[in-house]
């Protein structure tokens, strides 16, 4: 099966084993200087450079509570392959091997087909697809001894999303944490929206009137109001919420920043949001 490399370190994350250890274990214990596990059952966490990010997703990952097994669902930028891409490689970190439970995910692609859901196993769309391998340093230096499930999406009607959930949420059990990985709005001229002045004050307000339709635990609020946006994890997004109804899960959100916070520039910019679900 061989196994995936990492296609983005030394670009949206270190190279260098020791430098990523420090830099995620910094992340990690900044939420109040220690790890403090709590009964997350599932998060959404940004997938950018962690100069941007890295801050969001420590906070999320340091409340997560040891687990067996991740099913991660991320974003199929490239757009290969069908709507739904499984891997069953292992995939590669500078901090080592992350295993795959490739029985578990064939278990859920089995599932998915026979509910016709349009789903397979495309290594190749996950070749070069950074929104799950930003995600695998935080869980290596955060959790014990755990594999992974990776899904990513491309397409999907809300119909599509919410059957999918109701096959997932089989699979989230006391020994199974879910991760969305999602950035929010993409502002500014570089990704062709630009649908409101000043974003240095009006970003924030425009992406947390998003968020707030998971908070409000309404899976097709945020679906209608994000695909309005450019929030490029907005299947990821609506596929747990849904699980999230199905559960009775509560959503929080732990912060909400953009890259025009860190960068002081708003000419392009991106929102961030965590939220967990306990």
């Amino acid at each position: 099966m061989g196994i995936r490399k990492p296609v983005v370190a030394g670009q949206f994350y270190p190279a260098g084993k020791a430098e990523l250890e420090k830099q995620v274990k910094n992340f990690l214990s900044a939420r109040g200087g220690e790890i403090k596990k709590e009964n997350a059952k599932a998060a959404i966490v940004p997938h950018a450079g962690y100069d941007f990010s890295g801050k969001l997703a420590g906070k999320a990952f340091s409340i997560i509570p040891h687990k067996k097994d991740f099913i991660l669902l991320g974003v199929n930028h490239s757009g290969q392959g069908g709507k739904i891409c499984l891997s069953l490689q292992d995939f590669e970190t500078p901090l080592g091997i992350v295993k795959n439970n490739k029985a578990l995910g064939e278990k859920i692609l089995t599932k998915l087909k026979k509910e016709k859901i349009n789903a397979e196993i495309n290594e190749q769309a996950h070749a070069r697809e950074h929104s799950l391998e930003v995600q695998l340093p935080f869980l290596q230096i955060s959790q014990r001894d755990f594999e992974i499930v990776p899904l990513i999406f491309n397409g999907l009607e809300y119909d599509e999303c919410r059957k999918i959930a109701e096959i997932l949420s089989d699979f989230a059990s006391d020994n199974v944490c879910i991760i969305a990985s999602s950035d929010f709005t993409h502002y500014g001229p570089a990704y062709g929206f630009a649908p409101f002045y000043q974003p240095e004050k009006n970003l924030r307000k425009y992406d947390l009137d998003i968020a707030i339709e998971i908070l409000k635990n309404d899976p097709k609020g945020f679906y209608d109001k994000a695909k309005k946006s450019t929030i490029c994890g907005i299947y990821a997004v609506a596929i747990l919420a849904e699980i999230a109804k199905i559960k009775k899960w509560k959503a929080k959100l732990l912060d909400y920043y953009t890259s025009g916070d860190v960068l002081k520039e708003w000419s392009n910019a991106v929102g961030y949001a965590g939220i967990v679900f306990e």
